[in-house]
């Protein structure tokens, strides 16, 4: 028996009713959002670098690789595609072989490092050889 205005336990109240469900619907789409965006290919939404692209957009560059080189400390790598400076973090590098010559499309984010722009890559997946030199 319950009094008037009392619930038994363990029984949601109407308005709890709706939030959970309302929880489960956000939960839904996020988990569908993950999925579909973790399926874009992120070279497809970077746009074409330019020097007067801001820091932290999402840009792309295709070209050849040149003056590639090992950072003096930390195992990184620098290099040039299309007059463009790629910074490489060790994390990238140690899973990616490039070689000066390589025809790539590199995607990262823009940065800039000691006054001049850079693009830096996040993933070894952000770093496409197209034609292999040699």
């Amino acid at each position: 028996m319950t009094l008037k205005g009392q619930t038994k336990k363990g029984m949601l109240l109407r308005q709890e009713q709706i939030a959970f469900g309302l929880l489960c619907v956000v939960t839904g789409v996020i988990i569908v959002s993950t999925v579909v965006l973790g399926g874009i290919d992120k070279t497809s939404m970077a746009q074409e670098f330019r020097d007067e692209t801001a820091d932290g957009v999402l840009v792309r560059v295709t070209g050849e690789i040149r003056d590639l080189q090992q950072t003096r400390t930390g195992g990184h790598f620098t290099a040039r595609v299309e007059n463009v400076r790629i910074f490489i973090p060790s994390t990238v590098a140690e899973s990616v072989v490039l070689t000066e010559g390589d025809l790539v499309c590199i995607t990262g984010t823009v940065g800039t490092y000691q006054g001049e722009k850079e693009i830096v890559v996040r993933a070894h997946e952000d770093i496409t050889v197209q034609e292999r030199q040699g």
